[in-house]
């Protein structure tokens, strides 16, 4: 749904494009989560911040767009 109004109020990119752009962000986000919790584990770290106290730390807001930018990028260039 956020794909559809984001591709009604910028029309430069094809809905289309918004919908595969979703899809992506979606699939690499969630790997990307989890691919950072499985770091932490390894490394017995249970938080690797004290900025956040009990969320994983900062790092944790982000992991996600930190694999779905790239996938991002490339499809947009391509």
């Amino acid at each position: 749904m956020v794909a559809y109004f984001l591709s009604q109020y910028f029309v430069n990119i094809d809905l289309i494009d918004w919908m595969v752009m979703g899809g992506l962000i979606v699939v690499t986000g969630t790997l990307g989560d989890l691919v950072e919790s499985m770091l932490k584990r390894s490394l017995d770290v249970k938080d690797s911040g004290k900025m956040l106290p009990g969320h994983g730390g900062i790092l944790d807001r982000f992991d996600g767009l930190f694999l779905s930018v790239p996938f991002v990028v490339t499809y947009l260039i391509f």
